[in-house]
């Protein structure tokens, strides 16, 4: 096991809990709010369909044509389902995956409220998500959000453990 893997997981998840912490800590505009309710729906969905979120949800806000790259090491043998969703002030939100070497192995299809991509690594590897908006009708930006899932019976060794209930959610009715 490295013990590489093991730091960068424990910083994603103390990471996400501050996030989770100072996003409740704080009010959240109604735009954040509409990204964090979405994303909830989504896990809820995708567990009745047997899949599990791997990963602390990610939040963020970012500009028009500005992209937010996000790395993970993912596994062999081991389908991905990346899941990308903004407020009512984006539009034309696009997802990328990039190996280590910066080649592009996927890119999202437009579904809606959601963009996804799946992806099932030929070895263990360095991956890169990146989201980017066409548009923000805000001149702050968009609010968007992105989570990663598997199968409830797929082992990931660098998941985070995540708690019952995410602290994020517990914002939405």
């Amino acid at each position: 096991m490295k013990i590489k893997h093991l730091v960068i997981s424990g910083i994603a998840l103390l990471l996400g809990t501050a996030i989770a912490g100072n996003a409740i800590a704080q009010e959240l505009t109604n735009d954040q709010k509409t990204v964090v309710c979405r994303l909830k729906t989504e896990v809820e969905q995708r567990k009745g369909n047997g899949q599990k979120l791997v990963f602390v949800p990610l939040l963020a806000q970012v500009r028009k044509q500005v992209s937010s790259p996000f790395r993970a090491t993912l596994h062999p043998d081991i389908e991905y389902t990346f899941v990308a969703t903004c407020d009512g002030n984006c539009k034309d939100l696009n997802l990328t995956l990039t190996d280590a070497s910066g080649q592009q192995i996927a890119a999202s299809q437009k579904t809606g409220e959601l963009v996804t991509i799946s992806f099932t690594p030929p070895s263990q590897g360095e991956y890169q998500l990146t989201a980017k908006p066409g548009e923000c009708n805000n001149a702050e930006g968009c609010s968007f959000g992105m989570g990663i899932f598997v199968s409830t019976s797929a082992s990931v060794p660098n998941a985070s453990k995540l708690p019952a209930k995410i602290a994020q959610f517990q914002l939405c009715q």
